[in-house]
């Protein structure tokens, strides 16, 4: 990158961390891995919510990411914001027209809610994203695939009767890469997932969704 991109970037990256008011649930990556050697940066714009007995805020969020193939098929990332960070590796047994790629990602997010005397907990999670995706040609791709995610909240002296709580949730991503130069593209995507467990009411009960944009900048 020109010392100018590179500016450019951590001013972005500056404000995500200045501006971020939200926690994420967003795939914000492709199903193809960064090639073996080099470095993908992004940075993404999104809105989260949430349906159910408590309603997440839908204030924007912003985030960063940075992804590294370390081998071939192999990459690892690093996704922050300021209320929390993912930690994740992908390997991509398919590639092609058609890609294909399985991750497995950890993270910590400090979490605001509505409707709550308590307005936060810190949530604790695990993910499991199979990511697809079709090109159409070098420009047009479409980007699906299901989505596992675990949470954990810790128990609090505050709200024992809220925290404490584990949930599995499925999910669906849907995105639209489109490439714009040979070293930087855009994603619009929506991630939507609902509790397939749920040790309250074990039921479909509540919706998370997230939806946003993504650039992308290098490692393609």
């Amino acid at each position: 990158m020109s010392k100018n991109t590179l500016i450019s970037l951590l001013f972005l990256l500056l404000s995500a961390f200045a501006l971020s008011s939200c926690a994420s649930v967003s795939t914000m990556q492709t199903a193809a891995v960064v090639p073996e050697g080099e470095i993908r940066w992004a940075i993404a714009s999104t809105g989260t919510g949430s349906d159910g007995d408590t309603q997440a805020m839908a204030d924007p969020n912003f985030e960063a990411s940075m992804r590294y193939g370390f081998a071939k098929h192999w990459d690892f990332g690093v996704k922050i914001d300021l209320l929390g960070a993912q930690l994740g590796v992908k390997y991509q047994p398919l590639a092609g027209d058609f890609d294909l790629g399985i991750g497995l990602e950890i993270g910590y997010q400090w979490v605001r809610t509505n409707g709550l005397d308590d307005p936060s907990a810190h949530v604790l999670s695990a993910q499991l994203p199979i990511l697809m995706e079709y090109h159409f040609n070098p420009y047009v791709g479409l980007a699906f695939g299901p989505k596992f995610l675990g949470i954990y909240v810790p128990e609090s002296d505050t709200r024992p009767d809220i925290w404490g709580y584990s949930g599995l949730y499925v999910g669906l991503m849907l995105g639209l890469p489109l490439r714009l130069t040979d070293g930087i593209w855009f994603q619009p995507e929506i991630n939507i997932y609902a509790n397939a467990y749920d040790e309250r009411e074990n039921s479909f009960s509540t919706v998370l969704w997230q939806a946003g944009v993504s650039v992308f900048f290098g490692g393609l």
